[in-house]
């Protein structure tokens, strides 16, 4: 058993006679005169004991391990009280944590909770405790563990998990730089093709190993407050050297028809698809794991199978939650997932732009725009890595036959951790997706998403080749995403308002039974200038045609243009104008010195344009036509998913 001496003076004046329910929640500090050896590593204390009484509901824990939430570790409970002990320490010897593990010396905190009766006497309570301490080291500590009690450990080092991801996502974003160049292509693959690949995240972390009410020892690795203001992530494709699982796979759907002469790509193809592999590895997981908030699980599991416990245990702090995450996909008898990087689910099938998962971020309601902005800061105070991301969302998801849904994402996050972050420290990036989702698709569905696509610069393939979908279960999504550089091409300069008459005619409501209506060009071709004259005055002359288009424009009916410049959105002036000011507001925040509160306040602006179907359809073409290139369509149904 590990021995600890304590000068418990300084806390004899703050316990002595009353019992725990009476000891306030003020930290109290005792100094450690003599170190601690757990096996082959000696802590040396470098900062007094702190301890802590939690009695309270409302006492709030730093570490994040005691609460009133269902989330916490320990909730709290009447007629109990807490002991929070906190040993700051510098290791010597080799800690077999997280992968990359300590040399000689490295900083750690040792945590240990301690549950009493809220009448027990304070100070045989505290002295009883450091009579016998606990590390999360010691597996024998760690079944000693009662219901409600948790030990912790926090350090520096490298924590290693596995991400999975379908193929068809990874061609959604990066299908138009693989054949640059070269004659445009759709591919055609199962929907439940997946890939993986390893990341290793350099920060600090804790590691919480807790006993629940009903007796199951609970598993945790947390994001802690940064030590050494350095974070990073480093991904490799595992040990496969031939590549990403599956890419011979989607090479034969690539080239399932291809000429002979064609196959010389094949090569050339596949390092661009493992390229492909690593930059949505890389980008989805730096993303999400910027988002998830200091003291948030990164993997948080139940043990039901106690015989698992040692195993389990060495695996905590081995770091390897990639071997973690298989334990809990391959036997769900022995462990139950509570939290796997703030998701509750190991593989991620629907995700989009720059995420592993970008759903569990935009709020489910049917009409939302939220941004968060999530500031680390070094334990010292001195430096800050910021990640700010606005979201604007609208769904349907309860609405039979749903129309359009769409989401717009606006991305601004720091590599490094900076004294001094200002705007333009951040990589920025844009994604927009419109998606309909059925459970039977029809052929007019098809129609409008080819067509939308088509708009968006998408090399469509024509309506025959999805004849086999129409009636089928599935889903059409139209995305387009832009980096820093197409990003900052797009806003560089100020355009005339008259230049949002061609987007704003191609974005009018697709419409079968008028030929003006079928086709973005035709639609660019009947109403341009009617927009371009009320964009510029507010009037606009009759539109003519000939055809029954005349009768409909002329009573003025939902989806005529009198309706759409008029009550279907009686602020697309103003909004226009907001986005404007946004995209002015952007480009500073991007060229220039500013706080990094200037990226909110373009959001803001930016995202009241992002709030009807024309709109955001409207400004994917407007893009397009600024140089982003990044679009593709999807076609998902039965177990095939289509990418163009």
């Amino acid at each position: 058993m590990p021995q600890l001496t304590v000068d418990l003076d300084v806390l004899r004046h703050a316990l002595f006679d009353h019992s725990l329910s009476q000891v306030g929640d003020s930290l109290l500090q005792a100094k450690v005169t003599s170190s601690l050896k757990v096996t082959n590593v000696v802590f040396k204390p470098s900062a007094e004991l702190a301890v802590r009484v939690l009695n309270r509901a409302e006492d709030k824990d730093e570490d994040s391990v005691f609460g009133k939430n269902d989330a916490a570790h320990i909730p709290f409970a009447l007629q109990s009280a807490w002991v929070k002990y906190r040993l700051a320490a510098k290791a010597e010897g080799k800690i077999p944590l997280m992968d990359a593990a300590l040399g000689a010396s490295g900083d750690v905190a040792l945590i240990d909770y301690r549950l009493h009766s809220a009448t027990d006497d304070a100070w045989s309570a505290v002295t009883n405790d450091l009579g016998s301490p606990r590390t999360l080291f010691d597996l024998d500590d760690v079944k000693k563990l009662q219901p409600g009690e948790a030990l912790a450990m926090e350090l520096g080092g490298a924590l290693t998990a596995s991400v999975s991801f379908s193929w068809s996502d990874v061609l959604a974003t990066k299908l138009p730089e693989l054949f640059s160049g070269h004659t445009p292509v759709s591919v055609k693959l199962k929907s439940g093709l997946t890939t993986s690949a390893a990341v290793k995240v350099t920060d600090t972390f804790s590691v919480v190993i807790s006993r629940t009410g009903d007796g199951h020892y609970r598993f945790a690795v947390k994001k802690a407050a940064t030590r050494s203001n350095t974070f990073g992530i480093d991904v490799s494709l595992g040990l496969d050297v031939s590549g990403a699982p599956g890419v011979e796979e989607v090479l034969d759907a690539i080239f399932a028809d291809a000429p002979e002469q064609a196959l010389k790509l094949r090569e050339v193809v596949k390092g661009k698809l493992e390229e492909a592999v690593r930059w949505k590895a890389s980008a989805g997981f730096e993303y999400e794991y910027a988002r998830i908030k200091e003291n948030d699980s990164i993997a948080d599991f139940l043990l039901l199978d106690d015989t698992r416990l040692a195993g389990d245990h060495a695996l905590v702090l081995g770091g390897n939650f990639a071997k973690i995450s298989d334990a809990l996909r391959q036997d769900v008898n022995a462990r139950r997932l509570v939290n796997y990087l703030n998701q509750s689910t190991l593989t991620r099938r629907s995700s989009f732009g720059f995420t592993l998962g970008l759903g569990k971020w935009a709020l489910k309601t049917q009409d939302t725009s939220k941004l968060e902005m999530m500031t680390r800061t070094s334990l010292d105070g001195g430096f800050q890595l910021i990640t700010c991301s606005g979201t604007r969302k609208y769904d349907e998801k309860n609405v039979p036959q749903n129309d359009f849904e769409w989401t717009v994402d606006l991305k601004a996050q720091m590599k490094e951790f900076l004294a001094n972050p200002t705007s333009r420290d951040f990589d920025y990036g844009l994604h927009l997706l419109m998606s309909i989702d059925r459970g039977a698709i029809r052929e007019d569905d098809l129609e409008r998403m080819l067509d939308l696509a088509a708009m968006w610069d998408v090399a469509v393939p024509p309506l025959a080749d999805f004849a086999e979908a129409i009636g089928r279960k599935g889903s059409l999504r139209v995305q387009l995403t832009l980096d820093r550089d197409e990003l900052a091409s797009a806003i560089a300069h100020d355009t005339d308002v008259a230049s949002w008459a061609e987007p704003l005619a191609m974005a009018m409501p697709y419409m079968s039974n008028f030929p003006e209506r079928r086709t973005f060009a035709a639609r660019r071709d009947t109403y341009t200038k009617a927009w371009r004259e009320w964009l510029e005055s507010g009037q606009t002359s009759a539109i003519r045609v000939n055809s029954g288009l005349t009768l409909f424009e002329r009573t003025n009916g939902p989806g005529s243009f009198a309706w759409t410049v008029g009550e279907g959105h009686p602020q697309l002036r103003r909004r226009l104008d907001a986005f404007a000011g946004g995209g002015r507001k952007l480009r500073a925040a991007m060229t220039t010195a500013q706080k990094p509160e200037a990226i909110g306040d373009a959001y803001d602006d930016l995202s009241q344009f992002w709030s009807q179907r024309l709109y955001v359809a409207a400004v994917g073409r407007w893009l397009v036509e600024r140089g982003a290139t990044h679009a593709t369509l999807q076609v998902e149904y039965a177990d095939v998913v289509v990418t163009a």
